[in-house]
């Protein structure tokens, strides 16, 4: 689901957790089993449960809860970014946490940072379910022998399109001829070029777009396995923001802010000035509500150059929890094929369990707002691919920095790439020295 950029001030919230982690990180076994002796009295266990709007989850809970009498899940939804904020309150605090807790893949590392704060999800039979994932999903969320998460869904990235847009201009607009013919990012430059010239279409709402897709196709991000900071040193990065230039330079970009003129850009995507969208299996459900009058217009492709993952989350169980082995039986339903397949088939969500990629959900349906294209069956194909790469507990923070910097320089053509960039990273930099 959608990775939403919202993560400045969880940083600071994090160290407060360092200090508390001391003091009151003790064993949380005894814990579980007390709280499976109470449980086993026969009463109700009621389990907390904190996740985010687009999440889903409240569609499929009251099947566990009817189909599991001693044991109700009570959902708390919140935005986004309010979801992490309030779960980092609550750690921080010592008390206030729920019994299960979604984390969104941005902000992983800033937990996994503190293992004891979670149970060791492998004592209570993890291990075994570990097949039954993407194997670079599943490790997302390991830290030493101890599995702290277990995965949702996923964000296999894919190239939105407008179809009769790439027609209007002469562009192969088959999905698969699309990505036979723009395999690289210098032929997406040139597809750009020729649809200004004869459509007046951006291909993209803005070239920190493009600067996100390729950054997110390298092996590694802002920071290393020991959180030191390698934008300097990682071509990847570099990579990207030389196409951010000559996609500014070259006029094909526009500089729609999604984040801050949702409104403004969602009326470009409507209107037919924006071609396309790189974004993950959740960007359907974008497109089809900001651009709703371009229903059947629509197609998707694999991306140039390899694919990447934007979003996916984790279900994890704070060790303050005194209903540990429930909450265990829980989330191990909730995230199980079965109820990930039907999460997709009422909301999108893309699985990270591939024993439900061959499901007629995938391989027959077809979506009317996409030419009823089989899209289940192109995110089955790109999510095997995908890279496993590293955030760490400090990158939406410089991620935040360097993309509102560079949204200014789309604005500002006056404004230099490389100059502004360079001084975004020195910004970050001063930022995490003094957090």
């Amino acid at each position: 689901m959608k990775n939403v950029s919202k993560g400045k001030a969880l940083g600071m919230l994090m160290a407060s957790v360092l200090l508390l982690s001391a003091c009151s990180s003790g064993g949380g076994a005894p814990e579980a089993v007390k709280a499976d002796a109470k449980a086993s009295d026969g009463k109700k266990v009621q389990l907390q449960m904190w996740f985010w709007q687009g999440a889903s989850f409240e569609k499929i809970i009251p099947e566990f809860n009817r189909t599991h009498p001693n044991i109700e899940i009570i959902p708390q939804i919140y935005k986004w970014e309010d979801s992490h904020k309030k779960l980092l309150t609550a750690m921080s605090a010592g008390s206030g946490a729920p019994d299960i807790a979604m984390i969104d893949i941005s902000q992983l590392d800033q937990f996994l940072k503190y293992p004891d704060k979670f149970n060791d999800l492998n004592t209570f039979g993890a291990k075994e379910l570990a097949k039954d994932y993407l194997d670079w999903k599943w490790k997302q969320s390991t830290v030493g022998e101890k599995q702290l998460g277990l995965p949702t869904d996923i964000g296999p990235m894919v190239l939105y399109y407008r179809q009769d847009l790439f027609q209007q201009a002469g562009l192969p607009s088959e999905p698969a001829d699309v990505a036979a013919k723009i395999k690289t990012w210098d032929d997406f430059l040139a597809a750009g070029k020729t649809l200004k010239e004869k459509t007046g279409a951006d291909i993209l709402s803005n070239p920190n777009e493009l600067f996100g897709a390729i950054r997110d196709q390298g092996d590694e991000l802002y920071f290393d396995k020991d959180d030191q900071l390698i934008i300097e040193k990682n071509p990847q990065v570099k990579k990207a923001l030389d196409y951010f230039k000559k996609a500014r330079d070259m006029g094909i970009a526009g500089s729609y802010d999604q984040k801050n003129a949702l409104q403004e850009y969602s009326a470009a995507l409507n209107s037919g000035k924006i071609a396309t969208y790189i974004s993950a299996a959740w960007g359907r459900g974008h497109v089809e509500t900001r651009a709703p009058d371009t229903k059947g217009k629509w197609r998707a492709a694999k991306i140039p150059e390899g694919t990447g993952n934007m979003g996916g989350s984790f279900l994890t169980i704070p060790k303050e929890s005194k209903y540990a082995k429930e909450a265990y039986t829980a989330i191990s339903w909730l995230i199980s094929a079965p109820q990930q397949l039907e999460v997709f088939k009422l909301s999108g969500n893309f699985p990270s369990t591939p024993s439900v990629y061959g499901d007629k959900a995938f391989t027959e349906t077809g979506y009317e707002f996409w030419g009823n294209q089989k899209l289940g069956v192109l995110y089955s194909e790109v999510a095997k691919d995908v890279k496993v790469q590293r955030k760490g507990p400090n990158y939406q923070t410089v991620a935040d920095i360097i993309g509102d910097g560079m949204q200014a320089v789309a604005v500002d053509k006056t404004k230099d790439p490389d100059k502004e960039f360079w001084s975004l990273v020195e910004k970050a930099k001063t930022k995490l020295k003094n957090k």
